[in-house]
């Protein structure tokens, strides 16, 4: 269980790292410094539409714990795309 517990965290830990550090989200920072199309940044995380913006290169892992999680069990692609959706852009 705990590793399960490390492996979530790693992952979160991951995201929010490339979240503020993807080249390929540069032009979507500048649109975040002003506030602009949707984006904003708070505590350098860029957000879209209050939503956490996530690098696609880790998207495929944030979809497959999600998917996978002992706390939602098996949803299913479509329920497990709106858990993502709902906190996640």
């Amino acid at each position: 269980m705990l590793v399960l517990i490390q492996e979530h965290i790693d992952l979160i830990d991951e995201i929010l790292r490339t979240n503020r550090t993807a080249t390929n989200l540069a032009q979507a920072c500048k649109l975040g410094q002003n506030s602009k199309g949707g984006y904003t940044l708070d505590n350098r995380l860029l957000k879209y539409q209050r939503r956490l913006v996530v690098p696609e290169s880790v998207r495929t892992d944030l979809i497959t714990a999600s998917h996978c999680s002992l706390a939602t069990a098996y949803l299913g692609k479509s329920k497990t795309r709106e858990l993502v959706k709902t906190r996640y852009y």
